[in-house]
């Protein structure tokens, strides 16, 4: 099994606070698990051989986000998730691209976090600033190819 890098052929968009989607591949560094999950039921019987489940509804997943700060107006890290904190967006990603035929994974997503942040020295800045973002799943995730 080929290994994909996370950077320069992942693709990930991320709606802003008027509903446009922004293309954050440049930014991100990190995509924590995103997919589909299902919660489950244990339905073993007291006189089963052994442990048996059902499959339960789909579970609410979180993910996290982390990267490179960028405060360029409307199109910046800083100012698409800066602005939806506390808001329901659409999050689209393409963990090998955004290729006709490729995997995509779609949802809807609470931004619920937005932390920005870097090392300091003595009062200095030392590398590069980084954010993270954090999302709770709202609603359903669609896992399909780009068109």
């Amino acid at each position: 099994m080929a290994g994909v890098p996370v950077s320069g052929n992942s693709y990930i968009e991320i709606g802003d606070a008027d509903g446009v989607s922004r293309d954050l591949s440049a930014f991100v560094e990190e995509v924590e698990p995103l997919g589909w999950l299902v919660s489950y039921v244990d339905v073993t019987g007291l006189n089963d051989e052994s442990s048996r489940v059902a499959e339960g509804n789909t579970a609410s997943q979180e993910f996290t986000l982390r990267g490179l700060f960028d405060d360029t107006p409307d199109t910046g890290s800083d100012a698409v998730l800066g602005g939806i904190v506390g808001r329901e967006v659409t999050v689209s990603y393409g963990p090998v691209g955004r290729a006709t035929g490729e995997r995509r994974i779609t949802g809807r997503f609470l931004c619920t976090g937005y932390q920005v942040g870097g090392r300091l020295e003595k009062g200095k800045a030392v590398g590069l600033v980084r954010f993270v973002a954090r999302f709770r799943q709202s609603g359903p995730v669609t896992l399909d190819r780009w068109e």
